[in-house]
């Protein structure tokens, strides 16, 4: 046994021994066997050759700003925990040699070899694998860092991964600058401006990629701009405020440009300055009644100023001197406090508190009020400021400006013109405002003093006269055709009168009738007398009778319408029509008015005359001149007439040529009514009476009918004559005129007349006058004062003229030229003075 245990000991470490060599040699090759088949991993993976296996490569889109950090992330951690990392690897682009590598294999994870290339990135790169995901850090980085970075990562077991990373490089914009609308850089502080003007900002940006984006802010809020690329890289963005107000002042606007959030933006803030004047001046206190060397203090408020308000005193317009004057309050209000003691000679004077911003000239505000004062207005007028009153002429537009100053104030404002009051009227071209009156189209009438009166609760004050003159071109003082009576080889003067302004006329004179017209030589008149010319005219033959005309010429314009004076051979006067007789109570007496209606002068001035008559004995018993030189018109007391009771009037006109006929009012009976009362009553009268008044009615009826019927319905007092083709005018009734009751002391009269015209008054002896009641005979009243009158026979003794009149076309005859119609010479003088015109002037018709 023991030689058996001999031999087999031996072989038995023999085969120990050999099976540790062989354990040792297997783990040898095995290692030789992973190396190798390691590097050739390596070397596939590296060439780009072998990543049929691996996962699909996902891309990270990383930027960076230039010169600051880029981190390129990679994700190293395994997917179980039993796995470690072994290598990782950086590759640029489509390289195939790492730029970068972090080995693990065969040490710990914190001492692992970290190797860069020295002509990529060495030494600004380096790797942080305590980061989750672990990433390599590019520092400076520069403009060709930018480009797309793998990172693969190799583990123990787990399969190997690939990640891509585009880096892109960002170049922010590296100034910024801002410009006022005139193109000054602006600094921390915009300005002043003033309020309402326009305002604008430009933004410069230069530098940046990509292309910076420009914001505004106005006080924090973004607004939007008005962006505009220029070159060299430079980008601008405008921003207008259209107009500026208050609120703008201490307005931040802020300019930010950025292409990155990687870095703070560029930005720049402008403060903006505006200069306000004061919104308000208030003197905070103002006492009604001030005491003589009593101490008050007054404070007053100024609000609204930039800068800082600067408060003045004044009384009147003089700056108040005083020692006793504080200043407080902040900057946006001022107060300042006055504290004064008032004496007599301050009662009326005004104490001003003036506001004002320092920094804008004229730019204040005052608060004022009077010193222990109330009284009327004191009112001031004038001509509107951008008038020259020495220039106004017709057609103009004028205005009047009245300034009033009163406590209380005023609450009335009246306008006068040459002392009369106006009022508004639009259609008049009269518009009144509160303290202004204007006039449109003015003319010559408006001319005159103008004063506005101001009114208050102390009384109203008038301002002094302000002349408004009005310059035009000379118009007719009398606009009227003036008829004048010449005869034959008589001279005569025609003064032809205008008004003008300016006042300096030239006159020309012409004639003009139906054969000829013709300027009259200036050796006949003066007319170099301002507005007024006189022509010495004397008719040789008929031919000379016509019209003559007068023009005026000043600085503004020629006469628009001549002056006509109608020269006509001169005549009698025509006599008076439609006379009637009123009573009229006097203060001591009743009286008798008798009123007529005017002829046709003659050509010449005329009086008017009435004398009364007694019919018993023709004995004259009065003789009256019109009161009125343009209207006959007579007033006759009663007592003068008694005691005679029969009477009888004429009434007629007188011009040089000698005396028109009469008008005739016969008959005229003062009647007693109480010698005629009958103290008996008889009833056989009575009846009779009232049977004779019905039948009179009955009579009176079917006569009225009657009329009626032949005047087909019409109510017109014309009558047309189949021969005459023109109207016969029919006067007005006046029965109820024909008898007056006029009461003299105890006594009452009856005054009854008819108007005749006759040519010898003596001739006539036929009453119409009622007769007394001892004659027992029938009372006749006349139904109307005149009887019908055709006009072109109203004046018989000048038919010769108009029938020469006629022949001529161009007339100045109204009823040769237009239809007839109803006409009233009582209420148509002027009218009776074409007609006599017409009849009288001789040989061929002027026309004018």
């Amino acid at each position: 046994m023991r030689q058996v245990d001999l031999i087999v000991e031996p072989l038995h470490k023999i085969i120990q021994f050999g099976m540790a060599v062989g354990t040792l040699a297997f783990f040898a090759v095995r290692l030789v066997l992973s190396g190798y088949i390691f590097a050739i991993v390596v070397y596939v993976n590296a060439s780009g050759n072998w990543d049929k296996d691996d996962d699909p490569i996902s891309t990270i889109e990383v930027n960076a700003v230039l010169g600051r950090e880029a981190s390129l992330p990679c994700d190293i951690v395994p997917s179980t925990r039993q796995d470690r990392v072994y290598m990782m690897l950086w590759f640029r682009d489509s390289e195939s040699k790492p730029i970068y590598s972090f080995d693990v294999r065969g040490r710990a994870f914190n001492k692992a070899l970290n190797w860069s290339d020295s002509s990529a990135v060495r030494p600004r790169a380096y790797f942080r694998a305590n980061t989750t995901p672990a990433t390599l850090t590019l520092t400076a980085v520069q403009l060709e860092d930018e480009g797309v970075y793998r990172c693969r990562v190799d583990f123990k077991k787990s399969p190997t991964r690939n990640f891509q990373v585009n880096l892109t490089v960002i170049v922010p914009p590296h100034q910024l600058l801002i410009y006022d609308g005139s193109g000054v850089e602006a600094e921390a502080i915009l300005g002043p401006y003033q309020v309402g003007i326009e305002f604008s900002l430009s933004c410069e940006v230069r530098g940046g990629r990509p292309t910076p984006a420009i914001t505004w802010f106005v006080n924090g809020k973004e607004v939007e701009g008005r962006v505009q690329e220029t070159e060299h890289n430079i980008i601008v963005s405008k921003l207008t405020v259209p107009q500026l107000r208050r609120e703008h002042l201490n307005t931040t606007y802020k300019c930010r440009a950025t292409n990155t959030n990687l870095t703070a933006p560029l930005e720049k803030t402008v403060l903006l300055d505006v200069y306000l004047k004061p919104l308000s001046v208030k003197i905070l206190s103002k006492p009604t009644v001030m005491e003589a060397e009593k101490e008050y203090s007054l404070t007053c408020e100024a609000t609204g100023s930039h800068p800082r308000a600067q408060i003045l005193w004044l009384e009147g317009n003089v700056q108040f001197h005083s020692d006793k004057v504080s200043n407080d309050g902040s900057s946006n209000v001022v107060l300042s406090t006055l504290i004064f003691s008032p004496v007599p000679e301050d009662h009326g004077k005004i104490l001003k508190c003036r506001g004002q911003n320092p920094s804008l000239p004229g730019s204040y505000l005052e608060d004022l009020f009077q010193l222990n004062v109330v009284f009327p207005p004191k009112v001031s007028l004038h001509l509107g400021s951008t008038l020259n009153a020495e220039n106004i002429k017709e057609g103009d537009d004028v205005y009047f400006e009245c300034k009033v100053r009163a406590n209380p104030e005023h609450h009335k404002i009246t306008w006068r013109h040459n002392g009369v009051i106006l009022t508004q009227n639009y259609s008049a071209g009269v518009i009144m405002s509160t303290q202004s009156l204007v006039l449109q189209s003015i003319g010559r009438d408006n001319a005159g003093n103008y004063t506005c009166l101001a009114s208050n609760d102390r009384g109203e004050t008038t301002s002094p006269t302000v002349l408004l003159r009005v310059q035009f071109a000379p118009v007719c003082r009398t606009r009227e055709v003036t008829i004048i009576g010449a005869s034959l080889e008589e001279s005569v003067k025609v003064r032809c009168e205008v008004d003008a302004d300016p006042s300096e006329v030239d006159f020309v004179w012409e004639f003009n009738n139906s054969g000829e017209n013709f300027e009259v030589a200036p050796a006949k008149f003066d007319g170099n007398n301002g507005t007024m010319s006189e022509l010495v005219y004397t008719p040789v033959s008929e031919r000379d009778y016509g019209a003559l005309t007068c023009w005026g010429r000043n600085v503004i314009e020629r006469q628009e319408t001549p002056c006509i004076y109608q020269v006509i051979p001169a005549v009698k006067p025509s006599p008076l029509n439609n006379c009637t007789i009123k009573a009229s109570l006097n203060q001591s007496s009743e009286i008798l008015e008798v009123e007529c209606v005017p002829g046709y002068d003659g050509g010449l001035r005329q009086e008017f005359r009435l004398e009364a008559y007694e019919v018993l004995t023709g004995n004259l018993r009065i003789n009256a001149s019109s009161v009125s030189s343009e209207t006959p018109i007579f007033r006759i007391a009663v007592s003068d007439l008694l005691p005679a009771t029969h009477f009888y009037l004429i009434t007629y006109s007188v011009n040089a040529k000698g005396r028109s006929e009469v008008s005739l009012l016969e008959d005229i009976v003062l009647r007693d009514s109480e010698k005629h009362a009958d103290s008996g009553v008889s009833m056989v009268p009575l009846i009779l009476l009232l049977i004779g008044c019905l039948m009179a009615l009955g009579v009176t009826v079917l006569s009225v009918m009657l009329m009626m019927y032949r005047r087909r319905g019409t109510t017109s007092p014309v009558h047309i004559e189949p021969y005459m083709k023109q109207p016969i005018i029919t006067p007005p009734d006046s029965r109820n005129n024909s008898m007056l009751d006029v009461t003299h002391g105890d006594h009452t009269y009856f005054v009854e007349y008819t108007l005749k015209q006759v040519t010898d008054y003596a001739l006539n002896n036929q009453p119409d006058i009622i007769q007394s009641p001892q004659d027992q005979e029938k009372i006749k009243r006349e139904p109307q004062l005149f009887l019908p009158v055709r006009p072109d026979t109203l004046f018989a003794p000048y038919d010769i003229h108009k029938q020469g009149l006629q022949t001529n076309r161009c007339s100045l005859n109204p009823f040769s030229a237009k239809s007839w119609e109803p006409i009233s010479f009582k209420a148509d003088r002027n009218l009776m003075k074409e007609i006599i015109i017409a009849n009288t002037i001789p040989g061929p018709e002027s026309c004018v």
